[in-house]
């Protein structure tokens, strides 16, 4: 008795002119794919201070794992070694920043096909920890009005006001230009922001108040930076950083970080009820996620807010209290 001979199935062109295109594909250095991924970024027009982070963490990388380094070296294998020896450098939240900038790299090496092995990325589970912000009492100390005729401590001590006032970033500070500051309809325009995309900042009215001072006493073009050196120059981030520095330290002050102006910002104006919505419009955050991790969570928010909040609060005053 014959039996019928199952013949093969064949593979779908598709499939087949993958696995053709794939075999074909040269086994190129590591580096070159990276090389290659910062050209793709940039034809996407991403921030210069993105691309920067993944140079930063490429060269990380490249440090661990060798400059001879090739893609087909690249296995799941490798990536869990770096991860657990990066778990013994630093903390499992900087693990997770290391791997977010590798992990674009490695996939569109994949998806090229001049990494072969398909790989994972494990975010590691954070310790949630309470993070640093400007407390009360540092705040009226930032914002008392200086004394004296210094023209940079003046300028410092606006800069702090638009900082807590706007959480906008220092390079998204650093661009603005005197026509930048609308005070007729009470916004800022940032045309130049991390993601690309213009945004306008409302302005609150204390705010509109020092501004209006110090446009007057600015009495610069239109055209010309909002905050500049003695010689009308935009100031330098490294500037930016050390007159900032020296202001809070003349205050009594250790804390000193331009980005720690931010997370104050945001994480104020969450306790102080403004929506997410609007936060996220402000902040220019792409996503709540992102927002949330601005946030500096604190136990003593829950406790403020639970009987404002809590359904079971709402029949409290229909009970009668014995």
């Amino acid at each position: 008795m014959a039996f019928p001979v199952e013949k093969r199935k064949s593979e779908p062109t598709v499939k087949r002119r993958k696995n053709l295109f794939e075999s074909k594909v040269a086994d190129i250095p590591y580096a070159d794919l990276f090389n290659l991924y910062v050209q793709e970024c940039k034809l996407k027009n991403l921030a210069d201070v993105t691309i920067k982070g993944y140079e930063f963490a490429h060269a990380k990388f490249m440090a661990w794992a060798g400059e001879g380094l090739r893609c087909s070296d690249v296995t799941q294998d490798l990536i869990n070694e770096y991860v657990l020896y990066l778990k013994d450098q630093v903390k499992p939240e900087t693990v997770n920043s290391y791997q977010f900038k590798v992990s674009p790299v490695v996939k569109y090496g994949i998806k090229r096909g001049y990494i072969k092995e398909n790989i994972l990325f494990v975010h590691l589970v954070e310790q949630e920890h309470i993070k640093d912000i400007y407390t009360q009492e540092e705040l009226e100390t930032l914002l008392r009005r200086p004394e004296g005729n210094s023209f940079a401590e003046y300028r410092s001590w606006v800069i702090v006001h638009v900082l807590i006032a706007t959480g906008i970033r220092a390079q998204e500070l650093r661009s603005l230009l005197i026509q930048d500051v609308d005070m007729k309809n009470g916004i800022i325009h940032l045309r130049h922001t991390k993601n690309r995309k213009p945004r306008i900042i409302p302005i609150p009215t204390s705010l509109k108040i020092i501004l209006f001072e110090y446009l007057q006493f600015r009495n610069g073009a239109p055209q010309e930076p909002l905050f500049c050196n003695i010689y009308g120059e935009p100031l330098p981030r490294t500037t930016l950083q050390i007159s900032i520095t020296k202001f809070c330290k003349r205050r009594g002050l250790e804390k000193h970080s331009l980005h720690l102006f931010r997370h104050t910002f945001i994480t104020l104006s969450v306790r102080n009820g403004m929506s997410p919505l609007l936060l996220q419009r402000i902040t220019g955050h792409a996503s709540m996620r992102m927002l949330n991790q601005y946030y500096h969570f604190n136990p003593a928010d829950l406790v403020e807010v639970v009987d404002q909040y809590n359904p079971l609060e709402q029949f409290s005053a229909k009970r009668k209290v014995f």
